[in-house]
């Protein structure tokens, strides 16, 4: 079971070792007569050859080592290994065999689960992670999919004033960890990223992500920082250059663009009128759905909300109340919609109440995404779905079904759905060979147009 590399050294030993004994004959034979050489020549031999048998007895006990722990880690001993590993306490081999055993049930107190290890607390690997983030020197903590803490180490406790069940972005921005966790789980590895601090400052940090539905680890690498004060909160990187606007041409394929599924609440009675008062993204590129990166933001419209509007969409005057104001969300808002183009039922009113709460706000140019409306896109597929409500099509394309309700599921549900819908309509489009931006606009042009014409304008 020692494969190639045993007997390539093996090998070399052998050789070795024949090359010493052939020097060894040929000194007696030529240093025969000179017993100062001959006993030279032979005492260097000997060194030689112990010095084989010792490198010899090092790598067999090493290779034995290897194949011990081999066996600890696939499980296929059967009894305790009781063997203390030939490198102790201090060896390579020793701390990965204590891994194992911290991985194998060792006791390190209670700990966390992960994704089918049980509940909160009682896994294995739970304990073990838990025992993981103790013992390292960085700040390492554990974020769900909503951006809230599940586990942390003391030295993350210091660096960010966090504790467990708390909201990341009381911290970190979360922008910043949204695009970092996106890039994380497009790539399937982790990846660097700066971080910006609510309060002042950035944090290097190494992100990984844990999986669908499992959220993401985060790593700040301390060890080699040039002054205590990377730490503090005080700004020690400049801010990043913003990054370019990626051109999104209508010769671009429809499967290889950002998109933004957005769903915005207004305190107005009618629906296109009042202040926002909710806001719901999701990010997709194409028909892959980033549930992690997305926002859901409540907005505290000063005014009490009218029940006509909390009729409409669930979100009342008591739920909105102590929120921040539009002004104050409006930066995540723009940063979420920022180079992709939105898609929703009804986005072009959605966009309008944005740009109607910016301009209330005293926010110029707010410099608002293309835009693609799901429902007129989904009449243009299927004229009987014209006007169709979101529970149809959410019917008609399989979805489940449409909460309807904000109270119940959050700004982040709706825009889901919205993101859901989009992803079977774009599966639509591709097998009626509608395949890039500017033949989607087209298809609804013509559905515009012939709309027009089923229903005219009032003279």
């Amino acid at each position: 079971m020692k494969g190639g590399v045993w007997r390539v050294v093996m090998l070399g030993l052998t050789v070795a070792a024949a090359a010493l004994v052939f020097l060894g004959v040929e000194i007696t034979q030529l240093a025969a007569a000179d017993r100062t050489a001959f006993t030279r020549g032979l005492a260097i031999c000997g060194l030689g050859l112990l010095a084989v048998w010792f490198v010899f007895s090092r790598l067999s006990r090493h290779f034995r080592d290897i194949d011990r722990l081999s066996d600890r880690l696939s499980g296929t001993r059967g009894g305790i290994d009781l063997e203390p590993l030939s490198g102790g306490h201090g060896g390579e081999l020793a701390r990965l065999a204590e891994a194992v055993r911290l991985v194998r049930g060792g006791e390190c107190g209670p700990g966390i689960g992960l994704p089918g290890d049980g509940p909160l607390g009682s896994g294995r690997m739970g304990r073990a992670l838990r025992a993981s983030l103790a013992l390292s020197d960085d700040p390492l903590l554990i974020v769900d999919e909503q951006g809230r803490v599940e586990q942390l180490n003391a030295a993350a406790v210091r660096l960010l004033g966090l504790e467990e069940g708390g909201d990341v972005g009381k911290a970190l921005f979360r922008d910043d960890l949204a695009r970092a966790m996106e890039r994380a789980r497009g790539s399937g590895a982790p990846v660097t990223a700066v971080l910006r601090r609510t309060e002042d400052g950035e944090l290097s940090a190494r992100v990984a992500d844990l999986g669908l539905g499992a959220g993401a680890l985060l790593s700040f690498p301390v060890r080699g920082m040039a002054h205590a004060a990377g730490l503090s909160g005080k700004r020690t990187l400049s801010l990043r250059p913003a990054q370019p606007t990626t051109p999104l041409g209508d010769d671009e394929p429809l499967a290889a663009l950002p998109f933004v599924a957005l769903w915005v609440a207004t305190a107005g009675v009618e629906p296109d009128g009042g202040p926002v008062i909710a806001v719901g993204t999701v990010r997709l590129v194409g028909s892959r759905i980033f549930p992690t990166v997305s926002l859901a933001l409540l907005i505290d419209p000063i005014d009490p909300v009218p029940a006509e509007a909390t009729a409409r969409h669930g979100i009342g005057t008591e739920m909105v109340a102590g929120e921040r104001p539009f002004a104050a969300v409006w930066p995540a808002i723009r940063e979420a919609l920022h180079n992709c183009i939105a898609v929703g039922i009804g986005v072009d009113a959605a966009l309008a109440a944005l740009a109607r709460s910016a301009a209330q706000a005293g926010i110029a140019d707010p410099a608002l995404s293309p835009s693609l409306d799901l429902g007129i896109l989904a009449g243009a597929l299927d004229p009987a779905l014209a006007g169709a409500s979101p529970e149809r099509l959410a019917e008609v394309f399989a979805l489940p079904h449409h909460r309807g309700n904000a109270s119940r599921g959050g700004p982040q549900s709706e825009a889901l759905a919205q993101a859901e819908l989009a992803v079977a309509l774009l599966s639509r489009l591709t097998e009626r060979g509608v395949v890039t931006q500017g033949q989607a606009r087209a298809l609804i042009a013509g559905e515009s147009a012939a709309a027009s014409l089923r229903h005219p304008p009032q003279a």
